[in-house]
């Protein structure tokens, strides 16, 4: 009986073991099959950044890590990741990173991607995050990374920048030199040691002392270094803004513009004296655009295929808008006549002028020392022809030439003495009475006045050939001007003034103004008659007269002068001059 009992007792314990594992069976099969009615599975993609790496001892990168979670529902592509600093609506968005965003990065489901962020776009310039901390005030900042996808939301997360700060001082005086300055780097209170490998200014060569592109210099929390830097400025502004760059091995890279106002000074002119052709003038202009005053000292003369010479100027100073003349004297140059000379002046802050290029004297200078365009002799002309003192031969008269229509002068019957003449030495005239049409000449020009002759010389020993242009301007028509006194019971003097267009004139005159110039002790006194244009127009062998008044006890015993206006003949003074009565 007893073992029945227990038995029965054992099977019934079995029995209700087993049903109580059916019910929790059942419970858990029954509570899958409604929970899954309330926990719907995501029906879009959420990438997530599951971290930012930032190295502060190698900035030129950094790294973000993203999820696309297992329960996502498909794969993600990420089109665009961006920066931000917290708190600023600016997105900055990162252009290059490895694997490359160009055509999107594809993350499956479940899985985790490195991404590193190599570029950054900013101004429509790609910099690195170091040059982003250095230059572009990011030190020390939280930034916020996004992610962007068409599968997904947006993703962000959050980041701390190092505190990397280097302050650059350029200490740059036009006044001392326009091609030395000083550089100063301090760094001030960065996390880090920063290690400088480089420095550039956009656009220049510069060399620095010490040179960090041998021996990069490194620079601890608080310490400062200092640089030499000499350059050739590229361009020819006065005022130049430079981009200033340092490098650091640690990918940081600090920035700052500065501004390069540079001296400007040009060679205004060189003029020769004539008289002693060994001697020249040189004059210096510094513009009001230069910065500060200059000194020179050396003005340096190269003669092609010859000798230099610097002259020393003594660290003459010349201000802003200034000029400064100076004088040499350079006995070679007898021998270099009519030679390509260089000139350029240096000047003690470390620049100088663009070279100036001219000709030394001519072996033979040769003038017009008068000339004679008679309107009653139309058909001759004379000329007075000087072979300068300061040429080193004799010459021989040639030919002479009407330069507009090329027409040469017969030399043996339109020109007395016979060409060719000489010798003429230096220092003597010779006197040519030439035979030219001169007044047809000006009507087939139209009237246009200028006659230029071009006269052909032979030296006399070394048999060269010289050629020398001469230009006159031609009389069309000659005035005569009169002045008659006329007193009456007042104290004004009638002063009647007769202008009379010469029978032999080639033209009718056109009158604007008419002038008595009256000189005092006191300066010159001026009446003038002005006239409407084409009002008095005084025809060939005609006379105008004016009417002038004046006090006459005020100008008694006083020359007076008349001047007339012409639209043909401009300026025209009376040959005479007429005492105030």
């Amino acid at each position: 009986m007893n073992v029945r009992t227990n038995v029965k007792a054992i099977s019934t314990l079995i029995v209700i073991i087993l049903m109580i594992i059916a019910a929790i069976i059942g419970g858990i099969v029954s509570y899958a099959f409604t929970i899954a009615y309330y926990n719907k599975i995501p029906q879009k993609t959420s990438l997530t950044i599951t971290n930012v790496y930032i190295d502060p001892e190698n900035i030129s990168s950094f790294i973000i890590n993203v999820l696309n979670p297992s329960y996502s529902p498909a794969d993600a592509t990420i089109s665009r990741i961006a920066i931000s600093i917290k708190n600023e609506t600016q997105l900055y968005d990162v252009v290059k990173t490895e694997p490359p965003i160009e055509n999107g990065i594809h993350i499956p489901i479940g899985g985790s991607l490195n991404i590193t962020c190599q570029e950054i776009k900013k101004d429509n310039e790609s910099i690195t995050l170091g040059e982003l901390i250095g230059s572009f005030g990011f030190a020390g900042k939280t930034i916020i990374v996004h992610i962007f996808s068409p599968d997904s939301v947006a993703a962000n997360a959050e980041a701390k920048t190092p505190y990397v700060k280097l302050n650059i001082t350029i200490d740059f005086s036009s006044s001392v030199s326009v091609k030395k300055f000083n550089v100063t780097l301090t760094n001030d209170g960065s996390e880090v040691d920063v290690t400088v490998n480089n420095m550039l200014i956009q656009g220049e060569d510069a060399k620095m002392d010490p040179d960090v592109r041998k021996q990069p210099v490194l620079l601890s929390r608080g310490e400062s270094a200092h640089f030499k830097f000499s350059i050739n400025w590229s361009g020819t502004e006065t005022s130049k803004k430079s981009l200033f760059k340092v490098y650091t091995e640690q990918g940081y890279i600090f920035r700052t513009w500065f501004e390069a106002n540079r001296s400007y000074v040009t060679i205004k002119s060189v003029i020769f004296n004539e008289a002693n052709p060994n001697q020249f003038n040189v004059t210096l202009f510094n513009s009001d655009r230069s910065p500060s005053y200059v000194n020179v000292t050396f003005i340096k003369c190269t003669i092609d295929n010859g000798p230099q010479r610097d002259f020393n100027c003594s660290l003459t100073g010349i201000d802003r808008n200034s000029t400064k003349t100076f004088q040499f004297d350079w006995s070679t140059l007898r021998e270099h006549r009519g030679s390509n000379i260089t000139i350029v002046a240096q000047f003690l802050q470390d620049f100088e002028t663009t070279p100036f290029i001219t000709t030394t004297p001519s072996p033979i200078i040769v003038k017009i020392e008068n000339s004679v365009f008679n309107l009653r002799d139309s058909k001759h002309f004379n000329i007075t022809l000087l072979n300068h003192a300061s040429s080193i031969e004799a010459i021989n008269i040639t030919q002479i030439k009407v330069k507009e229509t090329g027409q040469l002068l017969n030399g043996t019957t339109e020109v007395i003495p016979k060409l060719p003449y000489g010798p003429v030495v230096p220092g003597n005239y010779s006197v040519l009475q030439c035979t030219f049409n001169w007044t047809n000449f000006i009507e087939t020009r139209h009237y246009n006045r200028t006659l230029t002759l071009t006269i052909d010389v032979v030296s006399n020993a070394s048999l060269k050939k010289y050629s020398f242009d001469f230009s006159f301007i031609l009389p069309i028509a000659e005035l005569n001007m009169t002045v008659n006194f006329g007193s009456n019971e007042t104290k004004y003097l009638n002063v009647t003034v007769t202008i009379k267009n010469l029978e032999y004139s080639l033209r009718n005159v056109t009158l604007s103004k008419v002038i008595l110039i009256i000189n005092t002790t006191a300066g010159l006194v001026e009446y003038e008659y002005v006239l409407p244009r084409n009002e008095i127009i005084i025809d060939k062998g005609s006379e105008a007269v004016f009417l002038f008044y004046f006090d006459r006890q005020k100008y008694s015993g006083n020359t007076l002068t008349v001047m007339v206006i012409t639209e043909e003949l401009g300026e025209v003074k009376s040959q005479s001059t007429w005492t105030v009565p």
